[in-house]
């Protein structure tokens, strides 16, 4: 046990290694329709990076920690899109998502 604590210790004392918690995921966007109704409206994909203000028709939770961020008929806000690409960007992954790689995102046709 005590080796294990020392290599435990060494690790922690990497040079320039910050040890940062993970962000507070941001609120959820305003509801506008039902999970059931956005699943089932008709949809579109739209770049990810354009998708401020959309009502969401998939659901998306970043990696850990897992808990949804994004439920289909939320209005998708700057934040919550900042705070899943930034999960991405520091090697998590996101679950729920048609594409995996975030370039695109499904939702309603308006």
């Amino acid at each position: 046990m005590a080796a294990l604590e020392r290599a435990v210790e060494r690790v922690r004392a990497e040079p320039g290694d910050e040890h940062r918690p993970f962000a507070k995921p941001p609120p959820w966007g305003p509801p506008e329709l039902s999970p059931r109704e956005a699943f089932l409206a008709p949809q579109e994909v739209v770049p990810f990076a354009a998708a401020e203000g959309r009502i969401a028709a998939e659901s998306l939770a970043a990696y850990p920690p897992g808990v949804p961020n994004v439920l289909p008929g939320e209005r998708l806000t700057r934040p919550t899109l900042d705070y899943i690409s930034d999960s991405v960007a520091h090697g998590g992954i996101v679950r729920g998502a048609s594409d995996r790689s975030l370039r695109t995102i499904r939702a309603v046709s308006e």
